[in-house]
């Protein structure tokens, strides 16, 4: 059966450190190059949210838009101008790659959103590295 999608752009920034307590400095250094620093670095990250479904009968739509950004603005305020290894906790015991990074939001995000409606989250950290994650057809 055919469906319809919805994909709505947020932005946040945020520091990190790509560090792995499972590697010794040398390795760490060596993997993650200048993202290694001890101090942190920080993105302006772009993330493109995806949601599916069948509109409601009555509003044409899948979710109404003031619901969504509501959702997803309550959320990335937690992660708005933090150091994600410091100050979430989500990041104590996990390296804040791209990878990690999404997965995270696609967590918190399906937990908030009704359910089965989140589809794809694409996360961009830079120009160049962009992560994927998402449903299957």
């Amino acid at each position: 059966m055919p469906f319809i999608s919805l994909s709505r752009i947020y932005r946040f920034s945020a520091a990190h450190r790509l560090h792995s307590v499972a590697l010794n400095e040398q390795e760490n250094r060596q993997i993650f190059d200048k993202c290694n620093n001890p101090y942190g670095h920080g993105h302006d990250y772009t993330m493109e949210l995806t949601v599916t479904g069948q509109p409601d009968t009555d509003t044409g739509m899948i979710i109404p838009l003031p619901r969504l950004d509501k959702i997803v603005n309550d959320f990335l305020i937690l992660l708005e101008h933090k150091h994600l290894d410091r100050e979430v906790s989500y990041f104590k015991d996990k390296t804040s790659t791209g990878e990690n990074i999404v997965r995270f939001l696609w967590q918190e995000l399906e937990s908030r959103l009704p359910d089965g409606i989140l589809y794809h989250i694409r996360l961009w950290e830079t120009n160049n590295n962009y992560f994927d994650m998402g449903k299957e057809l």
